[in-house]
């Protein structure tokens, strides 16, 4: 017995690597020494808000935000302003960055004065109501105050009553910028965001609210306002400034004022430029350009690296492409995969350009082979038309070179093989024959 019990606190007193006694894997990446290829990897992530000096090319931008800003500080209403122009363009963060700046002056001046943002296109619903309770809890989250409001039980009416209370108890002047609206379509034929702008516009004169109330409006394409009614469209009427696309040099510029992001020598010759030269070709992205920087240090850290190199920028930039498309796929029902694939078929031999009556015909032979509904030509166009939305493709109204008669014109956003390549690790296309989806559009298209 003694002998058993020896052996058996001998084995319990045994390194076990089963168990975790022994280092493990985690051990290591937690414990000791962690040499990082980063000093403030805050600088290289899009998300946060730089000061004005190091944003670069966007002076004019700045100084017609700052001027409709400075307006708080003499007591009156800031104008209501447009931000319009392509994805990663500086359009938030500009103004956040000039917002942030007013803060602190308004704050010296005892002047209370703040700013909610909400991003419509990260909300699970995109109705009216939601809007109103996420521009309500982000409210009451700076005004310091709890947002009593649940999502669902309460009316619309009571959560817009409680959002100009607190607007109201706390803020002497109020900014919400309204990022990605273009989202925020609700239900009905008119879109929410039309309603929600015009409530907003008119608070002070009917709400009785003291508060300085303004909107900022940022979005893709000044497009949206074609949709709005004609309330709506009276009563809103924004200073618009546009965003252009960074060319390569600038977005060199760009990253060269976020250098201090890595510890010195940790970026290697060429990367830089490897980087801006990735961003130009997705339209002059700045936002990605930051991104894919960090990346690539993320890399260069995993491996041990104390140098960030070009391949650790490429194998950044694979895998960013993947998982970004992976996301917008994900989130797509059956039919808009189906009318996504077709698209990405056509563009793919199409010079990355899809006819919508092309599109149309490979659909059906998709849903033919997969024994699936097949929706009319109008439902298919309007489900790629959510796909924009997305990010993934952009749409344009064109006549004549297809078969003449007016069309609508597909071209992604995306790689298209990263397109195509996500929606075919889902098995429902794997008895697609998708070579003969290529010769049919080939055909089409000729």
């Amino acid at each position: 017995m003694a002998d058993e019990l020896g052996s058996s606190t001998k084995e319990k007193n045994e390194p076990d690597s089963a168990s975790g006694s022994e280092d493990s894997i985690v051990d290591d990446i937690l414990g000791g020494d962690r040499r990082s290829v980063f000093a403030d990897k805050s600088l290289v992530d899009s998300n946060t808000i730089v000061d004005h000096d190091r944003i670069y090319g966007r002076d004019e931008q700045l100084a017609a935000e700052a001027r409709a800003f400075r307006d708080t500080l003499d007591g009156e209403r800031p104008p209501d302003l447009l931000l319009y122009g392509p994805s990663g363009t500086g359009k938030s963060l500009t103004v956040k960055s000039v917002a942030e700046k007013v803060k602190e002056r308004a704050r010296e001046a005892n002047i209370s004065f703040d700013y909610v943002s909400v991003n419509f296109k990260t909300m699970e619903s995109y109705t009216l109501d939601r809007a109103v309770w996420k521009l309500g809890k982000q409210t009451a989250k700076r005004a310091g105050v709890s947002w009593d409001i649940p999502q669902k039980g309460v009316s619309t009416d009571e959560k817009y009553v409680r959002l100009y209370d607190i607007a109201d108890r706390h803020f002497d002047a109020l900014v919400f910028i309204l990022d990605e609206i273009d989202a925020l379509t609700g239900r009905g034929d008119e879109p929410a965001y039309s309603r929600l702008l015009y409530s907003l516009s008119r608070v002070m004169a009917e709400q009785h609210v003291d508060t300085l109330i303004s909107t900022v409006v940022v979005t893709n394409s000044p497009r949206f306002r074609q949709n709005l009614d004609s309330r709506s469209d009276s009563s809103y009427n924004p200073n618009g400034i546009h965003f252009s696309d960074y060319n390569a040099n600038e977005l060199i510029e760009i990253l060269n004022r976020r250098q201090d992001a890595f510890v010195d020598g940790a970026l290697g010759e060429g990367v830089i430029k490897l980087v801006a030269a990735y961003g130009a070709r997705n339209e002059g992205d700045a936002r990605r350009a930051i991104d894919l920087l960090r990346d690539a240090g993320e890399i260069a850290n995993s491996k041990g690296d104390t140098t960030v190199t070009e391949d650790h920028v490429r194998a950044a930039n694979d895998s960013v492409v993947k998982n970004r498309v992976l996301e917008i796929v994900r989130g797509l029902s059956l039919q808009k995969k189906l009318t996504v694939y077709a698209a990405a078929i056509v563009a793919d031999i199409n010079s990355g350009a899809a006819p919508s009556p092309a599109v149309y015909k490979i659909y059906k032979s998709i849903c033919h082979n997969l024994d699936s509904d097949i929706y009319t030509q109008e439902t298919v166009n309007s489900h790629i038309d959510k796909a924009e939305t997305y990010g993934l493709l952009e749409t344009d109204r064109t006549s004549g070179g297809y078969k003449s008669g007016v069309y609508l014109l597909f071209r992604f956003e995306e790689p298209v093989s990263a397109v195509i390549e996500t929606l075919e690790e889902d098995s429902m296309f794997d008895d697609i024959d998708s070579e003969n989806l290529r010769e049919t559009a080939a055909q089409l298209c000729s």
